[in-house]
């Protein structure tokens, strides 16, 4: 269950027992049962009542069978799905710790991430550019290329720093977590036991390590962005 279609369920419950009770109370106070509130013919205020509890309690039951839908369809999916459902929501979003990488990364400008607080080892952008250059890596070893990158490729130096270029890493960013998810669901899913090349891990670790890579540097970018937005108002 997404953390909207959570959100919604508790508004919608909490809305149905207010109606409820207050139909129950009206009803008692005009002398019905309420018990009886199918069988007897209700004054209009308290018909008013009686259908917008029915219309909150149709919405509940279609966001049940929305929800079963859902879970339905996770248990249906193979090993490669899986794989690339969390790879999307640590990216995207729907992540069940929490804001995603691109979630986080909204609002930060240039200036912001090219910005090295004090004590900070590495800026917003050039996690952003080190986070690009793993995910390429997972999908190069699934091509085959061993992937070993060198430091200026591990963590690329950010040399210029305008809006126009931030948003030109931004664009990268999503389109190699694209290729990476597209490289995933092309693998037979045979070789996720096996050495996603000789020597080197299983593609199922490779794999959900990407993921752990991004949601570990989706935290470092959080702190960062926090004290650079401090900064700012400094």
């Amino acid at each position: 269950m997404s953390r909207q279609q959570e959100s919604q369920r508790t508004r919608l419950a909490e809305k149905l027992r207010e109606v409820d009770k207050q139909l129950r109370t009206e009803m008692l106070a005009r002398g019905f049962d309420p018990s009886q509130d199918d069988n007897v013919a209700l004054t209009a205020p308290l018909a008013k009542l009686y259908t917008e509890r029915e219309n909150l309690r149709a919405e509940l039951e279609s966001l049940s069978e929305i929800e079963t839908s859902e879970e339905n369809q996770e248990n249906a999916m193979g090993e490669l799905e899986r794989i690339v459902d969390q790879l999307r929501r640590a990216f995207e979003g729907e992540a069940w710790h929490g804001p995603a990488v691109t979630e986080i990364l909204e609002g930060i400008t240039a200036q912001q991430a090219a910005a090295r607080p004090s004590g900070a080892v590495h800026s917003i952008w050039e996690i952003v550019l080190h986070i690009a250059a793993w995910e390429s890596a997972g999908a190069r070893r699934l091509r085959g290329d061993r992937a070993q990158l060198p430091t200026e490729e591990d963590w690329p130096v950010v040399t210029i720093s305008s809006e126009e270029a931030w948003q030109q890493t931004m664009k990268a960013l999503k389109q190699g977590n694209e290729e990476l998810r597209t490289a995933i669901s092309r693998l037979d899913e045979s070789r996720l036991d096996q050495p996603i090349l000789e020597d080197m891990s299983s593609a199922y670790r490779t794999l959900h390590g990407i993921v752990q890579h991004d949601l570990y540097h989706a935290g470092q970018i959080a702190i960062l962005k926090k004290m650079v937005s401090e900064d700012s108002k400094v």
